[in-house]
């Protein structure tokens, strides 16, 4: 666990990049967003809802489907706004209010320790093929590979790849016309994911941060019907 009161920026973002995420308490109060921007270095991102912050709750009417909000099923692996010509370099969750049943919690796993497990043809495909990915009202989107080498950037969401929808529900079928190649791809990081994964469990104002371009991450469904929001996200 670490604190912005005792370690310093440069500590903080050489932890970053090795192990790609990093959970710390907040000492910041209100000013949290610029204690991130003081570790980051970067401006925040405007999301979905038009704010830099996005309020993730409980949402009933998410049952049955893999979504952030869900209380049923939670959200399959992916990296954050993979839409994106150039996605945030970084992710931050400010838990306000932990699930009190112990759900919600974000789970990771760093890119590079999956990677060992694929062959070379299937990296390649990660490479070399061009995917479709979408953001959550279609209004945005682009065609990327997985893995954009040059830029050492990740992009993958299991939901947007195998059913063509950004929360689905997992009891359809998926996509049709999916190529097998990509199918058999996206299983195998989904049962890798689900082998290697790391929960974090946030307490109230802890804040995590991770890398967006090193690791994918999901979140475990809700327990706690309440709508309070639980974590705020912010990225950079």
């Amino acid at each position: 666990m670490f604190s912005m009161l005792t370690f310093s920026t440069a500590t903080l973002k050489n932890h970053l990049k090795k192990n790609g995420f990093f959970v710390f308490n907040n000492p910041c109060s209100d000013r949290w967003v610029q204690c991130l921007q003081d570790v980051t270095q970067a401006t925040p991102v405007i999301q979905t809802n038009g704010e830099i912050i996005y309020p993730i709750k409980a949402n009933p009417d998410a049952m049955g489907k893999s979504d952030a909000q869900s209380p049923g099923i939670g959200l399959l692996p992916h990296t954050e706004l993979s839409y994106k010509a150039f996605p945030p370099k970084y992710l931050c969750l400010h838990c306000k209010t932990p699930d009190r049943w112990g759900g919600g919690a974000t789970t990771l796993v760093k890119f590079d320790d999956l990677m060992r497990h694929f062959t070379l043809e299937e990296q390649h495909f990660m490479a070399d093929q061009p995917q479709y990915f979408m953001s959550k009202d279609e209004k945005e989107s682009c065609f990327a590979p997985i893995w954009q080498r040059d830029a050492e950037i990740i992009r993958f969401s299991y939901n947007v790849l195998v059913y063509r929808e950004f929360s689905p529900d997992l009891n359809k079928p998926v996509a049709s016309g999916l190529n097998p190649r990509l199918m058999a791809l996206c299983d195998k990081f989904l049962a890798l994911f689900e082998a290697y994964q790391v929960p974090l469990y946030l307490k109230a104002e802890q804040i995590l941060i991770m890398d967006n371009y090193s690791c994918l991450h999901s979140r475990q469904s809700y327990r706690n019907f309440g709508l309070k929001p639980r974590p705020f996200r912010t990225a950079f």
